[in-house]
């Protein structure tokens, strides 16, 4: 597997010179996106879900903590919740 860096002007132009590339804009030299060949594709889309859902149930986690409930239903409203929170 290889990975190199190329401009978006050449990347549309038709060099894909790598089975990764990294596209930068040559003037701010600023990363715009990458291309992966479709030997990999299902590896990074694979990579991609799989972050997605960590990034989900950490979310999900975070505002049950806040909330306090893990399946324990609680008739308080949000303010009360959180008036109690940092008493």
């Amino acid at each position: 597997m290889t990975i190199e860096q190329i401009s978006f002007r050449d990347f549309i132009r038709g060099s894909i010179p790598s089975d990764i590339v990294k596209l930068l804009d040559k003037r701010t030299h600023k990363s715009k996106g990458i291309f992966v060949s479709p030997k990999y594709a299902d590896d990074v889309l694979e990579f991609i879900a799989l972050k997605e859902k960590k990034r989900k149930s950490a979310k999900k986690k975070a505002l049950l903590d806040f909330v306090g409930a893990f399946g324990e239903g609680s008739d308080e409203t949000h303010q009360a919740l959180k008036a109690s929170k940092y008493e």
